[in-house]
């Protein structure tokens, strides 16, 4: 699957609630087989029975979901694997493309089952806006029914076993991707960060564990999954998710007063460099994005739309790096996309 190919992820149209801040919402969901060694300790002949055993489990799940097709992530291109990790249909680590590991993927990428990942299986839906419920329930709905044909490592103790500490229990991350470039440039973004830990919520960035914000673009989770219920968690993400937009709104609305110039002046400083560069990494590229799509959310922006923005977030090919190539191709997308943008006067 690729960017030009019929079928566009669903979080990339950006049509979902609240998505003037919330980029999308997903839910995703831990589980190991209770026969079978985790993948990092498992021989190819058990990777294979996995992909099996996976693969027809998931026949239970074509009534609602008729379009499911398997990825083998060793057999597809690395511009292929670089686009699903682009547009968080697959993680870094089966962007790899290790032997053993596949992705069932339905064709808007609603749903996505990573399989021989760090667990044996990694249940994800991912949607547009922000609705930690409706992704919650969904990807409950896939687990019950794979269940039924699957055994998953459970302790009536601790909850469902698997292979990293921090995800035994409910195996739930549920996150929003969230644009905070209004709180960002009034300077109130790190006291809200910071209370958003004090509520147990973390705060990542795009890729999640382990990566750093860029284009301030950050995934608000919740940090833990042993010892608390799934609604508890629902609930408590929704809430600093909710009481962020709140926060990002009042920036926002306050933007438009006496420091809607100032705004103004960076969109336009940042689509300049944008329309002009030859060569861009993806770091530079999606920070310049950032007050431009700040503007376009508040209606400032000429011939913009969330879901151009989201394309040119996959665009930035974050997962190719900074090869030659990729930065000229980089560049070459933002001047055609951006050709028709046009910033309003102040």
């Amino acid at each position: 699957m690729t960017q030009g190919d019929r079928n566009i992820p669903e979080w990339i149209r950006g049509d979902g609630p609240d998505s003037d801040v919330v980029v999308s919402t997903r839910a995703r969901l831990a589980r190991s087989l209770t026969e079978l060694p985790f993948p990092s300790r498992a021989s190819g002949e058990d990777l294979t029975m996995v992909v099996h055993d996976v693969r027809s489990a998931c026949a239970s799940l074509t009534e609602r979901f008729p379009g499911l097709v398997a990825l083998n992530m060793e057999k597809l291109t690395r511009e292929e694997r670089t686009f699903l990790l682009d547009a968080h249909i697959a993680s870094v680590e089966q962007a790899e493309g290790k032997k053993g590991q596949v992705v069932i993927l339905e064709p808007s990428a609603v749903l996505s089952i990573m399989i021989n990942e760090e667990d044996h299986l990694r249940i994800q839906v991912l949607k547009s806006g922000l609705v930690l419920s409706e992704a919650w329930e969904l990807a409950d709905w896939v687990d019950d029914r794979l269940s039924e044909k699957l055994n998953f490592g459970y302790s009536a103790r601790y909850g469902f076993l698997t292979a990293s500490v921090s995800n035994v229990g409910t195996g739930l991350r549920l996150s929003a991707m969230m644009h905070l470039a209004g709180l960002a440039l009034k300077g109130r973004l790190n006291a809200q960060l910071r209370a958003a830990y004090d509520l147990g919520v973390s705060v990542r960035g795009m890729f999640g564990e382990g990566t750093r914000s860029m284009g301030d673009l950050f995934q608000v989770s919740n940090e833990i999954t042993l010892g608390v219920d799934e609604r508890d968690i629902v609930e408590r993400v929704s809430s600093v998710a909710q009481y962020l937009l709140n926060e990002e709104r009042s920036a926002r609305k306050e933007l438009l007063g006496a420091e809607c110039n100032r705004m103004l002046d960076m969109a336009r400083k940042a689509l300049g460099i944008l329309r002009n560069a030859r060569s861009i990494v993806p770091q530079e590229a999606i920070t310049l994005m950032s007050p431009i799509r700040l503007a376009g959310a508040l209606g400032l922006v000429e011939n913009y739309s969330c879901g151009l923005f989201n394309e040119l977030l996959v665009g930035m090919r974050v997962g190719a790096g900074q090869e030659g190539r990729a930065n000229l191709d980089r560049a070459t997308l933002l001047r055609e996309k951006l050709a028709d943008v046009r910033i309003a006067q102040g």
